[in-house]
């Protein structure tokens, strides 16, 4: 049978969804009822919902992660902040009002918000850059608070725009083997900037867009402008003015973090599993005394903190000037902090099986940076680490963040004046000794190699294009090429010649031995058909037939075939690729070929039949006057359910206190009676809405069915004018139309189909061919 037989045998009907404007507007109406407010206000503020389920066994767990987290935060906060190329109270600043706003707004009860390395260097890259070269002339006198609180801004309105228009969807472009790639380049940036502070010397900085990491200065290159990263060849060739004593207490500190490591932490996981080993607390601890007893910084020259502010951090109203120049970073660090937040959150949401909104995560991030922006904070994101922490220590909510908080504010308000001896050179060696490991992620590479050639050259370009110019412009590289791999195979889409395997089963020839040739040719193209491959599709057909079209020179064109195209691959099309389609099934009918789609989806069908590829189908009026009689009769039955119903449900209402009482009396079981007629007529009810619903389709078809009879009438008329010559080029070009006995539900009904329709169109060719 052909696919219309097939159709009108298992009742096709499509169901035409709402359009995604309909959707929306519907969707939003829900928002003024009742019920749907409610969902909405306990979507977009979590805190609702998890508060409201909050049981009290859980406390005890949640204070525990928190303090653990909040203890372990403290040294990381700090060294992270001068990454961002800003004092070590920023840090702590962040790690405050961040995890109080995510409490807030976000939905994972894991994730710990605030600082992180990549948004860090990201942080300090927009810094250097506005701070130094053309923008230090056009914005005199600008202050990194003032550069921190405007990017933090303009970083959260990004966050929130993009979670209003669904941007949450396109954040998926981004892969995980770019963002591999551009955490590999940015930790790579991150070391290098911190090799200066570990050795106590100074070096300038490089304002080139290209190759910036290893800029080298000529004698004839133009005086040096200040710039976002640090090169290489300055690093090497001034790190001769490195500093003893601040070299010294650097490898003394790295020696400790190693051997803490290795030992003690193994160590203290057996005594204390719940609670980490506070290997950076220690560290920062005994660097302070230290440095206080034996005045580092006055006589030795190893620059300390020297002064931390206490106290509640000043309300500021952000600059907004200055979003022309630095919304390129803003837009990067949106990006890079949802990915990395989204990444982290669904790890985590399918070991312990919650769920995880991504684009209400998109607008928490959005409020957490937003309202973080009033205060001199930079833009935060999720962190690796911490979050790690909170989830072994036992997290069971987001109140495990507020303590966590409340760790930070203690240490801003009491303890900043103990911090002012630390050695900026202890900072900068736990971050190289923390962002290390992400370095490990070029060791991802062999595996990209042997599972996804693709994902191997999307780690290797996107971490090219960072190394070499940016954090920034490898975001967008990395989605870019990412986009590119995924048309390559529409651009490029491999065709295969199937054999049959079993009386069903039909597979490529070349890769199983056992498929067995077909009495007709049968061709997959693995790939929609669309403009980008559309000139492919015509030379493969050409190539089937370019035997034909050798006899066709010689005069010898006998007998005619058929070509079986499998279509499931062909999920949608546009016009290059209807015209390719047109074109190809005229060819084949001039050199006796048949063109036969197998597979072919309704929805391209119907855009063949909008196009006139498709010949109309034929129209039978008694056929539509039994159907409009069904619909009648249908629409009777369901009223009259509908009042039968009714009325049962109004006796029972009315009868349900009379039964209670005789239930009473007798002792018997009249309640169960009575539930399970109520919950019979509420079957009845859900039953008789879906065949009210079919009802409206089938009359929506039916209507569709007498519009194109009319037009099919009309048309009729429009030919009976035409002259016999206009009316022989309409025969001609309704012939040259896709019939319907050349589309089929399977391969096997097309191949079974093939024999009669070739006798009939070689009758017909015989006919004119004697004529």
């Amino acid at each position: 049978m052909n696919q219309q037989q097939y159709d009108e045998l298992h009742g096709y009907r499509r169901q035409d969804g709402e359009n995604w404007v309909k959707r929306k507007v519907k969707n939003f109406g829900l928002v003024f009822t009742r019920n749907g407010c409610k969902k909405a206000v306990k979507r977009r503020l979590p805190i609702l919902d998890w508060s409201s389920r909050y049981h009290k066994s859980q406390l005890s767990a949640d204070i525990f992660a928190g303090v653990t987290t909040g203890i372990y935060n403290v040294p990381q906060a700090m060294s992270y902040s001068t990454l961002a190329g800003l004092p070590p109270v920023h840090g702590l600043y962040a790690s405050f009002f961040s995890p109080i706003f995510y409490a807030i707004f976000g939905s994972s009860p894991t994730s710990s918000i605030g600082v992180f390395s990549i948004t860090c260097l990201m942080v300090n890259n927009c810094i250097e850059k506005m701070q130094h070269g053309d923008n230090a002339i056009r914005f005199p006198g600008l202050t990194s608070i003032e550069i921190i609180t405007s990017l933090c801004l303009l970083t959260g309105l990004f966050q929130t725009i993009m979670s209003v228009f669904r941007f949450n969807k396109a954040m998926l472009l981004l892969p995980e083997s770019s963002v591999s790639a551009i955490t590999f380049s940015a930790c790579f940036f991150g070391i290098v900037n911190q090799i200066p502070k570990i050795f106590g010397f100074s070096v300038p900085h490089r304002n080139e867009f290209m190759f910036s990491l290893f800029h080298v200065s000529l004698p004839y290159s133009r005086k040096p402008r200040s710039s976002n990263f640090q090169s290489m060849y300055d690093i090497a060739v001034h790190i001769p003015k490195l500093n003893e004593w601040t070299t010294l207490l650097s490898a003394g500190s790295l020696i400790y973090l190693i051997v803490s490591q290795m030992l003690f932490e193994p160590l203290f996981k057996k005594i204390c599993k719940k609670f980490p080993f506070p290997r950076d607390l220690i560290l920062m601890t005994l660097a302070i005394t230290i440095s206080y007893f034996l005045n580092l910084d006055a006589k030795y020259g190893v620059q300390t903190l020297r002064t931390v502010p206490r106290g509640f951090p000043h309300f500021g109203i952000p600059r907004i000037d200055l979003w022309i120049v630095i919304w390129y970073d803003a837009a990067s660090i949106a990006i890079v902090a949802y990915s990395v937040t989204i990444a982290m959150g669904r790890m985590y949401a399918s070991e312990l099986k919650y769920r995880l909104d991504t684009n209400q995560e998109l607008l928490a991030l959005g409020i957490t940076n937003f309202g973080s922006s009033f205060f001199p904070v930079f833009p935060t994101s999720c962190s690796l680490s911490r979050t790690v922490v909170n989830k072994d220590s036992g997290a069971r909510s987001q109140l495990s963040g507020i303590v966590s908080a409340l760790i930070i504010l203690g240490v801003i308000e009491f303890f900043g004046v103990f911090l002012e001896p630390l050695p900026k050179c202890v900072l900068a060696t736990i971050v190289v000794f923390v962002v290390r490991s992400l370095l490990k992620k070029c060791s991802e590479l062999p595996y990209f190699w042997r599972c996804s050639i693709n994902d191997f050259w999307i780690w290797i370009v996107t971490a090219i294009v960072t190394l070499c110019t940016d954090i920034a412009p490898g975001v967008f590289v990395g989605m870019a090429f990412a986009l590119l791999t995924l048309a390559i195979p529409f651009l490029q889409p491999t065709t295969k010649r199937l054999g049959q395997i079993g009386e069903h089963d039909f597979k490529a020839k070349t890769h199983y031995q056992s498929a067995k040739e077909t009495p007709f040719p049968i061709i997959r193209f693995d790939a929609p058909l669309i403009f980008c491959n559309a000139e492919k599709f015509t030379d493969m057909i050409n190539d089937e037939i370019s035997e034909k079209r050798e006899n066709a020179a010689n005069g010898s064109l006998e007998g005619w075939t058929a070509i079986i195209l499998d279509c499931h691959t062909w999920t949608y099309t546009d016009s290059m690729g209807m015209d390719a389609v047109k074109e190809a099934n005229d060819c084949l009918h001039r050199f006796n070929a048949i063109l036969l789609f197998a597979n072919l989806k309704s929805s391209v069908r119907r855009q063949y039949r909008a196009a006139g590829l498709i010949e109309e189908r034929p129209i039978d009026e008694e056929d539509l006057e039994k159907e409009e009689k069904r619909i009648e009769q249908e629409e009777s039955r369901i009223q009259e359910e509908k009042k039968t119903l009714s009325s049962v449900s109004m006796k029972m209402n009315r009868n349900k206190n009379k039964c209670a009482e005789a239930n009473v009396e007798s002792g018997g079981h009249d309640d169960e009676d009575i539930s399970h007629i109520e919950i019979k007529i509420s079957q009845d009810q859900k039953q008789l809405a879906e065949d009210e619903k079919k009802l409206v389709q089938d009359k929506k078809t039916l209507v569709q069915v007498r519009n194109e009879l009319k037009m099919k009438q009309k048309k009729l008329k429009e030919f009976n004018k035409l002259s016999p010559e206009d009316q022989e080029k309409k025969r001609n070009e309704e012939v040259k139309k896709i019939s319907y006995n050349q589309i089929y539900p399977s391969i096997q009904d097309a191949l079974h189909a093939a024999p009669e329709l070739i006798t009939k169109q070689q009758e017909l060719f015989d006919i004119k061919k004697s004529k």
